[in-house]
Protein backbone atom coordinates (compact mmCIF):
# COMPACT_ATOMS: atom_id res chain seq x y z
CA UNK A 1 0.00 0.00 0.00
CA UNK A 2 2.82 2.47 0.88
CA UNK A 3 4.43 2.16 -2.61
CA UNK A 4 1.69 2.68 -4.52
CA UNK A 5 0.67 6.06 -2.14
CA UNK A 6 4.05 6.89 -2.77
CA UNK A 7 3.98 6.68 -6.46
CA UNK A 8 0.73 8.46 -6.52
CA UNK A 9 2.39 11.30 -5.09
CA UNK A 10 5.38 11.16 -6.83
CA UNK A 11 3.58 11.03 -9.95
CA UNK A 12 1.33 14.09 -9.18
CA UNK A 13 4.03 16.14 -8.91
CA UNK A 14 4.62 16.22 -12.74
CA UNK A 15 1.13 17.49 -13.69
CA UNK A 16 1.43 20.13 -10.81
CA UNK A 17 4.66 21.49 -12.30
CA UNK A 18 3.71 21.04 -16.08
CA UNK A 19 0.49 23.30 -14.89
CA UNK A 20 3.09 25.69 -13.49
CA UNK A 21 4.56 25.61 -17.08
CA UNK A 22 1.76 26.45 -18.66
CA UNK A 23 1.18 29.57 -16.12
CA UNK A 24 4.45 30.78 -17.54
CA UNK A 25 3.73 29.71 -21.32
CA UNK A 26 0.82 32.14 -21.08
CA UNK A 27 2.54 35.15 -19.22
CA UNK A 28 5.64 34.44 -22.03
CA UNK A 29 3.11 34.41 -24.56
CA UNK A 30 0.98 37.73 -23.89
CA UNK A 31 4.04 39.71 -23.27
CA UNK A 32 5.54 38.74 -26.49
CA UNK A 33 2.71 39.52 -28.40
CA UNK A 34 2.53 42.59 -30.86
CA UNK A 35 -0.28 44.11 -28.91
CA UNK A 36 1.31 44.16 -25.30
CA UNK A 37 4.78 45.47 -27.15
CA UNK A 38 2.26 48.52 -28.50
CA UNK A 39 1.00 48.82 -25.15
CA UNK A 40 4.30 49.33 -23.25
CA UNK A 41 5.08 51.23 -26.33
CA UNK A 42 2.42 53.63 -26.12
CA UNK A 43 2.70 53.87 -22.25
CA UNK A 44 6.09 54.97 -22.01
CA UNK A 45 5.22 57.84 -24.24
CA UNK A 46 3.65 59.40 -21.05
CA UNK A 47 5.98 57.65 -18.86
CA UNK A 48 4.29 54.57 -17.83
CA UNK A 49 4.07 51.01 -18.22
CA UNK A 50 1.42 47.73 -17.58
CA UNK A 51 2.42 45.79 -14.49
CA UNK A 52 1.02 42.32 -15.72
CA UNK A 53 2.51 41.24 -11.93
CA UNK A 54 -0.33 43.57 -10.19
CA UNK A 55 -2.50 44.28 -13.70
CA UNK A 56 -2.22 47.77 -13.28
CA UNK A 57 -0.37 51.23 -14.99
CA UNK A 58 2.32 52.13 -12.58
CA UNK A 59 4.75 55.02 -12.95
CA UNK A 60 7.53 54.11 -15.79
CA UNK A 61 11.03 54.07 -14.19
CA UNK A 62 14.40 52.55 -15.67
CA UNK A 63 14.31 49.08 -14.21
CA UNK A 64 10.81 48.92 -14.24
CA UNK A 65 9.73 46.12 -16.40
CA UNK A 66 12.82 44.05 -15.65
CA UNK A 67 11.76 43.96 -11.72
CA UNK A 68 8.05 43.51 -13.13
CA UNK A 69 9.41 40.50 -14.79
CA UNK A 70 11.07 39.01 -11.56
CA UNK A 71 8.48 39.52 -9.05
CA UNK A 72 5.77 37.72 -11.66
CA UNK A 73 8.57 34.89 -11.88
CA UNK A 74 9.22 34.83 -8.11
CA UNK A 75 5.41 34.47 -7.36
CA UNK A 76 5.02 31.45 -10.14
CA UNK A 77 7.87 29.57 -8.68
CA UNK A 78 6.67 30.03 -5.15
CA UNK A 79 2.93 28.82 -6.02
CA UNK A 80 4.58 26.13 -8.20
CA UNK A 81 6.99 24.51 -5.56
CA UNK A 82 3.88 25.08 -3.23
CA UNK A 83 1.27 23.47 -5.35
CA UNK A 84 4.16 20.82 -6.67
CA UNK A 85 4.88 19.94 -2.82
CA UNK A 86 0.98 18.95 -2.51
CA UNK A 87 0.96 17.04 -5.43
CA UNK A 88 -2.67 15.74 -6.94
CA UNK A 89 -4.25 18.53 -4.59
CA UNK A 90 -1.80 20.89 -5.60
CA UNK A 91 -2.41 20.04 -9.05
CA UNK A 92 -6.36 20.93 -8.80
CA UNK A 93 -5.57 24.39 -7.09
CA UNK A 94 -3.13 24.85 -9.69
CA UNK A 95 -5.69 24.54 -12.41
CA UNK A 96 -8.11 26.45 -10.80
CA UNK A 97 -5.63 29.70 -10.54
CA UNK A 98 -4.55 28.86 -14.15
CA UNK A 99 -8.68 29.31 -15.12
CA UNK A 100 -9.20 31.92 -13.21
CA UNK A 101 -6.24 34.30 -13.80
CA UNK A 102 -6.56 33.67 -17.59
CA UNK A 103 -10.57 33.86 -17.98
CA UNK A 104 -12.25 34.64 -14.43
CA UNK A 105 -9.83 36.99 -12.79
CA UNK A 106 -9.54 39.91 -15.56
CA UNK A 107 -10.57 43.68 -14.23
CA UNK A 108 -12.67 45.73 -16.38
CA UNK A 109 -10.06 48.33 -16.51
CA UNK A 110 -7.23 45.37 -18.19
CA UNK A 111 -10.56 44.33 -20.24
CA UNK A 112 -10.53 47.86 -21.74
CA UNK A 113 -7.10 48.95 -21.92
CA UNK A 114 -6.28 45.71 -23.84
CA UNK A 115 -9.29 46.55 -26.27
CA UNK A 116 -8.33 49.71 -26.98
CA UNK A 117 -6.37 51.69 -29.58
CA UNK A 118 -3.06 51.66 -26.93
CA UNK A 119 -2.62 48.28 -28.57
CA UNK A 120 -3.32 48.63 -31.57
CA UNK A 121 -1.52 51.34 -33.11
CA UNK A 122 0.83 54.26 -32.20
CA UNK A 123 -0.86 57.28 -30.41
CA UNK A 124 -0.04 60.50 -29.83
CA UNK A 125 0.12 61.35 -26.36
CA UNK A 126 -3.06 63.82 -26.28
CA UNK A 127 -4.51 60.82 -27.39
CA UNK A 128 -3.06 58.06 -25.00
CA UNK A 129 -3.91 60.44 -22.19
CA UNK A 130 -7.32 60.50 -23.23
CA UNK A 131 -8.01 57.01 -23.35
CA UNK A 132 -6.09 55.94 -19.49
CA UNK A 133 -9.34 58.37 -18.36
CA UNK A 134 -11.50 56.78 -20.49
CA UNK A 135 -10.58 53.77 -19.30
CA UNK A 136 -9.83 54.82 -15.42
CA UNK A 137 -13.67 56.91 -15.48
Amino acid sequence: MAPEMAAGYIFGIVPSLATTGAHYWFHKKKTTSLAFQQLQKNLATVQKYWCESQSRILHLEETSAAKDQEAFKTSLYVMGSLFAFMSWAGFMFNMIVLASTRKLAISRFEQKIFASDLCKKNLSRAEIEEILKDCEG
